[in-house]
């Protein structure tokens, strides 16, 4: 069971009070971790409670620690501190650290509160990883194909993106997620208040951004034999083995052009926010082709965030499938997806006001001018207007289209073909801009791999990758929070007292 749960407010008081008497003896100290108090003063855990409650029983002995335990985890990326181990270690005979975690007891807690925590938010069984860790696998060498430059591994399922989402249209797509308390963490505890601060952008209309990446794992893809070859001098033998990390599979990096072994870390990110702002992530196999977790993210987003309205979905090639489409019509939302390059244009859809199309699909009128792009009419489709019309300018005497003043106009249906013809055509300036902000989930990529370099944590299991990726976005989000209201702690009370 859950000990009384302090509220955000008293954390704050307490803090105030047990940091101002550090301002004399260790003012250095103080000054050094201003950034990490001022992120953990301005983190607000109350929302936290009605999520992980549920997981505790009402009997039993009372759990303690559970908030500090979760600052404690933001503070040791913050710190760049990679084991835990070593982490709560160093937590246990550092009193300033210590009070900066708001510990509800006397002591920190051991090494096993912190796992015991996070495999409590893990909706996994842990006794069965434990089972496949024991027993033997196949070994699976690294593969020896090599992809093209930028070619990203096919679906393994060819027509799987097809079904799924047609399931999710019924409303009957399964929704069996170990990571659902950490995303809920992250939903209520830093992404709501993020829009309520204006850090997303537009929320009525918000842009997100898709896309994957390679997440390695710590263990080695060569396991440990329990066979005798090595005595019968057989040294290269794919004998059945056991792997200190058996969830993890071989991938294909597509950025770096090389074969990993891990996971691959989804994430959505809100592209119009100034911070570059993640506000969703999952973890899924390596080998897993990025349109079929699109699905599933897709839907997540819409069941987690029922205070925003979705409005841009922007993606790379990968998730280019008219079942992806669909689904994007479905949920109401403006494609903004790169053409695969393996694609071969066609577009030699019949139009009674259209001569042919150009080979970026924009309409040529009868007269061999193109028509000009005049933005998106719901339900009508892409609305285009008289080029000369448009500009301004007199029509030749020859021209037959008409003889309105706002010139001819033609509507073409997204429905004749929705990757040809989205919402937004490709050439237009308007689709262009908007796509650029598809940046935005690479930097976010950037911070959670570079900057606090999430790897170095070398996890053994999905579970540790994916609360050391949901740390790290915690810390992005507090990163945004300080310097976008200039907080200091240390400024703000300590010398003020």
């Amino acid at each position: 069971m859950l000990r009384n749960w302090q509220s955000h407010s008293d954390y704050q008081q307490h803090l105030i009070q047990r940091l101002s008497a550090y301002d004399q003896k260790e003012k250095s100290r103080l000054l050094e971790f201003d950034k990490a108090i001022s992120k953990l003063y301005l983190l607000n855990l109350d929302n936290l409670l009605p999520i992980i409650k549920p997981l505790y029983p009402d009997f039993g002995r009372p759990a303690k620690n559970q908030q500090g335990i979760i600052r404690s985890l933001v503070l040791m990326l913050e710190l760049q501190v990679y084991s835990i181990t070593n982490w709560a270690k160093r937590v246990q005979h550092d009193q300033l650290l210590f009070d900066i975690c708001g510990f509800d007891s006397d002591k920190a807690p051991g090494v096993g509160s912190y796992y015991d925590l996070l495999w409590r938010f893990w909706l996994a069984s842990h006794k069965k990883l434990l089972k496949r860790i024991r027993n033997l696998r196949p070994f699976s060498p690294k593969p020896n194909k090599r992809l093209k430059p930028n070619q990203k591994l096919p679906n393994k399922h060819p027509g799987i993106v097809r079904k799924l989402v047609d399931r999710t249209i019924k409303c009957k797509l399964p929704d069996f997620r170990p990571e659902k308390i950490l995303q809920e963490f992250l939903a209520r505890c830093l992404v709501d208040t993020s829009a309520q601060m204006g850090l997303l952008g537009d929320t009525s209309k918000l842009s997100v951004a898709f896309d994957g990446s390679s997440y390695k794992s710590g263990a080695s893809h060569y396991g440990t034999k329990v066979c005798d070859c090595r005595l019968k001098g057989i040294y290269n033998c794919t004998c059945p083995r056991r792997f200190s990390d058996p969830e993890a599979t071989w991938g294909w990096d597509s950025y770096r052009n090389q074969w990993f072994y891990g996971s691959t870390l989804f994430t959505v990110t809100a592209s119009d926010s100034p911070y570059d702002l993640p506000i969703y992530m999952r973890i899924v196999q390596a080998n897993r082709h990025d349109s079929v977790t699109t699905i599933f993210a897709s839907r997540d987003i819409h069941s987690i965030y029922h205070n925003l309205s979705f409005k841009h979905f922007i993606a790379d090639g990968a998730m280019d499938n008219y079942p992806t489409y669909d689904l994007l019509k479905h949920y109401n939302m403006i494609p903004f997806i790169a053409l695969d390059s393996r694609t071969k244009l066609k577009f030699d859809y019949p139009h009674p006001d259209i001569l042919c199309f150009d080979d970026k699909g924009k309409p040529i009128c009868p007269g061999g001018i193109p028509y000009q792009n005049w933005g998106y009419s719901k339900p009508k489709g892409i609305k285009y207007r008289c080029w000369f019309a448009c500009h301004g300018q007199e029509p030749p005497h020859d021209c037959l289209c008409s003889k309105s003043s706002y010139g001819k106009v033609v509507y073409i249906k997204p429905d004749y073909d929705p990757r040809m013809f989205p919402p937004v055509p490709r050439h237009t300036k308007a689709f262009k801009d908007k796509f650029k902000t598809r940046t935005s989930v690479e930097r976010t990529n950037k911070r959670l791999f570079i900057d606090y370099n999430i790897e170095r944590a070398r996890s053994r299991s999905n579970m540790m990758r994916f609360a050391m990726a949901t740390f790290a976005a915690v810390n992005i989000h507090l990163d945004a929070w300080v310097k976008h209201t200039n907080f200091s702690f240390v400024d703000t009370f300590v010398k003020a007292a």
